[in-house]
């Protein structure tokens, strides 16, 4: 027989966001004007406001309106990548996003969960990885501890729990290898 969970123990005193309740607050309502809005505020401007409260953000970084981002001190994003319209980060731990990676609209990249197994509900972050090169599709889902390997694909609805292997195209719920990826030569 199973025991029953009991919220009311629950307890995430051990977790700290990295940050005082009035920088977390201050985040908060400056991510509403100018990442959470529609309004088209250049990318060079909200990745500014980014660094100023931690990211480390690279050069070149397109950023489309409806962003989300928890905690921008634990994000990273390398050079020349593309956070999609509403791409939703609830960044608990750390998120690190190499470089020419690409979340397309509505990604959700979660970083925290709850252990179900405990009746406390304990509380869970584990960082997630999006290698260079790789794309998350629209509306896919990164689950805590996730890894999207070096131009690897995460198919449009897709939920990703674990690592890809690089190069691999994965669809489904949960997210299995369909086939190879292969990158055409071109002009840069």
């Amino acid at each position: 027989m199973s025991g029953k969970v009991s919220l009311a123990s629950f307890e995430n005193g051990w977790y700290s966001p990295g940050r005082p309740f009035l920088v977390r607050a201050l985040w908060m309502a400056l991510s509403r004007l100018f990442l959470l809005t529609g309004f088209p505020w250049p990318s060079p401007l909200k990745a500014g406001l980014l660094r100023a409260f931690g990211a480390r953000i690279g050069q070149g970084v397109v950023l489309k309106p409806h962003l989300h981002v928890k905690y921008p001190w634990h994000l990273t994003v390398g050079d020349h990548s593309w956070l999609g319209e509403g791409v939703w980060i609830d960044s608990l731990g750390p998120v690190r996003i190499g470089s020419d990676a690409c979340l397309s609209q509505g990604v959700m990249v979660e970083t925290g969960n709850h252990d179900w197994s405990r009746p406390t509900f304990d509380l869970l972050v584990k960082e997630v990885v999006v290698e260079d090169g790789a794309w998350a599709a629209v509306r896919s889902l990164l689950l805590p501890g996730s890894r999207l390997a070096t131009h690897s694909v995460l198919g449009a609805g897709s939920v990703l729990s674990g690592s890809t292997e690089p190069y691999g195209i994965y669809v489904g719920v949960p997210a299995t290898r369909v086939r190879e990826r292969v990158v055409q030569p071109g002009t840069p």
